[in-house]
């Protein structure tokens, strides 16, 4: 009798012991679809956020002195004047956003590069906006001109001895080694134009909120309006012109005989004239 009340007492908790196991496997699901959903939370609160891209390549035959017209809504433009080729190259791309990798890549695909010809003008177009944008890599005859419009987003314009104009309503603008007229408007934006050689030409450059900044320019004429910021000019200056600044500082940092026909004017700032050093003038030419 005794011994089997022990053997009854030692199958006792074993059978309690199996009385909570589904109670333990039941807190653990529960605990695994909690986590589950926060999870999913997370993701999808994050999901608007995950961006996707899609590189859009190809070239067009243009002769070696097209005229070439990019209007991009969203994102940045870069031309490059190229020696020896007889075509417009160009590599756009393209990103969007969307609630996963995969949809953001599909939208990213669906963005349109537009390709069109007006007389004779080569014109890429892509709108851009509502979470999409597009970014512009173009390679052109050397001997082409440019004309890039841009909504929002930098524009960099290199090597064409064309005419360049540019249109950024807000983003920096570079041109550097223009051959012919240039124009440049930025409301909102610094602007800088580097080593332009036309001795006939015209430079015309309109600034509203940001900084101009000048250096080694020949041209014939210079007309340029600054609303708020400062402009300076460097290295050497031959032509003639005006720069006006509505609110801010002219610093021209140019030999003294480089600004006897450049006006400058200032409504609320200080315009300060300085002679390079030698020094200056060394580390100028080894740049050059």
């Amino acid at each position: 009798m005794s011994l089997g009340g022990e053997e009854d007492a030692r199958r006792e908790p074993r059978e309690g012991s199996l009385r909570v196991s589904p109670l333990l496997l039941l807190f653990a699901l529960l605990l695994l679809a909690l986590l589950a959903v926060a999870a999913l939370l997370v993701w999808r609160s994050l999901g608007d956020e995950l961006s996707g891209t899609s590189v859009a390549r190809d070239s067009v035959d243009s002769g070696p002195e097209p005229r070439v017209r990019v209007a991009n809504g969203v994102g940045k433009v870069r031309v490059e004047g190229v020696e020896g080729i007889d075509a417009v190259e160009y590599e756009v791309t393209r990103y969007a956003l969307g609630p996963d990798p995969a949809t953001a890549k599909r939208r990213a695909s669906e963005v349109p590069v537009d390709l069109s010809r007006e007389d004779s003008t080569l014109v890429l177009q892509t709108d851009g906006g509502q979470g999409t944008g597009a970014d512009y890599e173009l390679r052109v005859p050397v001997r082409g001109a440019v004309e890039v419009e841009a909504g929002a987003g930098d524009v960099e314009v290199s090597g064409v001895s064309g005419e360049v104009r540019v249109v950024a309503e807000a983003g920096d603008v570079t041109v550097r080694g223009a051959g012919s007229d240039v124009a440049v408007e930025a409301p909102r934006g610094d602007v800088a134009v580097e080593d332009v050689n036309t001795d006939t030409g015209q430079a015309e450059l309109q600034v509203g909120a940001g900084d101009l900044a000048l250096r080694d320019l020949i041209v014939g004429t210079l007309e340029a309006s600054v609303e708020s910021g400062d402009v300076t000019l460097s290295g050497r200056f031959s032509g003639s012109g005006r720069i006006f600044v509505e609110t801010g500082n002219i610093t021209a940092n140019l030999p003294p005989e480089d600004t006897r026909e450049l006006t400058l004017e200032t409504n609320v700032g200080n315009v300060v004239r300085e002679t390079p050093t030698e020094d200056q003038d060394n580390s100028r030419k080894e740049g050059s």
